[in-house]
């Protein structure tokens, strides 16, 4: 039975409203009385007014006036008299701003502090206008947060059963949207506000980093994780998808640092859909590799060809017990890129010449598949295992293990540690 609130000890309301009450005794007729209709100035308080026809001496007389009271206070004494829970709000903030232990809600005054008698006046519109934003915010909340679970919990249980899956709606009203998209993970900035802070930064940038060299640098590594973070999250889901080569061929285009992990040295890209040769004298025959690369440090050329994740590694059935062999996709994939290989090592000096780069060499050029996902059986792995380390010529790396090394990588930016499964040998570690 402690004071529910930290410094206020009452709240008054100087004008409250008529209330119905039984009458105190058997001659008098129950009816409607003001308990309260004297003067609204702190300094005189301390005089009854006449009108007071009545002071509440049962359960029901009490609860009789408590159903009086204006819409935001419990009415139930039980849960202790004053604002109700959602509006405490209200309270916090009459704390916040001043050393009152009162708080006086009248219709006939301004908001404001009597520093005397530690008293906190708010006008009754205002108290409206607080009650009702609180409502606002508060209706708007709770139907994003519907939003967001439904479609989860509705998505979870149709991708287990087949269903369709549903969007999350995110209504009309702009804060509702934004409420929306916290809950789904979102960064909750609107477009023009992200916007607005790109654009003081980079009228700024300078000066930030003379004078805040620190923070500018962690802020670069923290939108560089940001941006790690995302690009993992969108290859995920893309192996979950049907996208067909071509997609996957744009999408490590614009992400060529994902290209860099299939290799255990420094590289850059020199184009994609490259033609390293082939031309017969009737125009066609162009063998063209899906990505040219080279050594950053040797300039030594590299093909790369990429296939899609669901490509089949391994046949179907068994070839003898326990034994997979490759299957026709993969072999397949495997000869494309050795010829991409023949012809570009036969005409490196055509496409120096026409590519005005004069640095590129082909001492020994490598080839790199990127193709499948990991079997996940044991004796299908062992098989591709057997069969990728005896593929001298052409490195075969999966969509999964690329995956794989991408969250590594931003583990380890984040925590200096990486997962030890075997699966990122440090060789291949891009750093």
């Amino acid at each position: 039975m402690g004071p529910k609130y930290e410094k206020i000890r009452s709240i008054t309301l100087a004008d409250a409203p008529s209330v119905y009450i039984d009458g105190v005794s058997d001659d008098e007729e129950d009816g409607f009385v003001a308990p309260y209709f004297g003067p609204t100035e702190p300094s005189q308080r301390s005089v009854l007014h006449e009108d007071i026809a009545h002071i509440p001496i049962t359960p029901r007389d009490v609860m009789a006036i408590l159903e009086g009271l204006p819409a935001g206070f419990t009415k139930d004494y039980d849960y202790g008299l004053g604002l109700a829970f959602k509006y405490r709000f209200i309270v916090e903030a009459v704390e916040r701003l001043s050393d009152s232990s009162a708080v006086t809600i009248s219709r006939y005054t301004k908001t404001q502090i009597n520093t005397e008698a530690r008293e906190f006046l708010i006008s009754f519109t205002d108290f409206e206008k607080a009650r009702k934003s609180i409502n606002n915010a508060s209706n708007l909340a709770n139907a994003a947060v519907r939003s967001v679970n439904r479609a989860r919990v509705t998505n979870l249980l149709a991708s287990q059963v087949g269903g369709g899956s549903v969007a999350v709606s995110m209504g009309r009203h702009p804060m509702r949207k934004r409420i929306t998209e916290v809950a789904q993970g979102g960064m909750g900035l609107t477009d023009g506000e992200r916007d607005e802070l790109l654009t003081v930064f980079s009228d700024n940038a300078d000066a930030i980093a003379k004078k805040e060299p620190i923070s500018i640098g962690k802020l670069r590594n923290d939108i560089e994780l940001v941006t790690l973070g995302q690009l993992i999250d969108r290859f995920a889901a893309r192996i979950g998808r049907t996208d067909d080569e071509s997609t996957w061929q744009e999408f490590l285009n614009e992400n060529p640092f994902v290209l860099s992990l299939a290799f255990g040295y420094p590289i850059m890209k020199i184009g994609g859909g490259v033609t390293v040769g082939g031309r017969r004298i009737d125009g066609g025959g162009d063998k063209i590799t899906d990505f040219l690369v080279k050594n950053s440090m040797t300039n030594n050329t590299a093909v790369v060809e990429i296939k899609k994740p669901s490509t089949l590694l391994l046949n179907k059935s068994e070839y003898r017990p326990g034994i997979f062999g490759p299957s026709s996709d993969l072999t397949s994939a495997i000869n494309q890129v050795l010829d991409q290989k023949r012809q570009l090592e036969s005409e490196i000096h055509q496409l120096r010449s026409k590519s005005r780069m004069y640095d590129l060499e082909s001492h020994s050029v490598h080839c790199c598949l990127i193709v499948g996902c990991i079997p996940a059986e044991y004796q299908q792995k062992r098989c591709f295992e057997m069969f990728r380390g005896n593929s001298k010529s052409v490195a075969i790396v999966t969509f999964d293990e690329l995956l794989n090394k991408l969250k590594n990588l931003h583990k380890f930016l984040i925590t200096g540690e990486i997962d030890d499964d075997g699966s990122t040998p440090d060789d291949d570690l891009p750093f």
